[in-house]
């Protein structure tokens, strides 16, 4: 049996998602950008691409381990300054989880949490 890949959000995230959602219900657009980022991170997961490894030494997987929790990360390039960060933890026998973490807008948003 082949594995299968489930794409999720961390909770923070799924939280901003539905607000902005609800938000553009309402017609505001505020948010706009950043919820067709974390459907783009979506996207590239569902389409079994992989991100790019971040390495366990540099300050930004610091940031994401005490975070979070996670033992891997990885980025996605989402456009020119974005980026998505993600984990992949087993959900079991059959199950492989995928849970993006958080996206970042511009390169100052995740430069910080890196110390860059």
């Amino acid at each position: 049996m082949e594995k299968e890949f489930i794409v999720q959000l961390s909770s923070e995230l799924f939280k901003s998602k539905t607000d902005i959602e609800s938000e553009l219900l309402k017609g505001n657009k505020t948010n706009e950008k950043f919820y067709f980022l974390i459907l783009k991170a979506i996207q590239f997961l569902k389409e079994k691409r992989t991100g790019l490894p971040i390495s366990k030494k540099l300050p930004i997987y610091n940031y994401y381990e005490k975070k979070y929790g996670v033992t891997n990360l990885f980025m996605i390039k989402l456009t020119r300054g974005s980026r998505g960060f993600y984990t992949v933890v087993s959900g079991g026998e059959f199950k492989v989880l995928q849970i993006i973490l958080e996206v970042e807008e511009d390169h100052s948003d995740y430069e910080k949490k890196g110390h860059y």
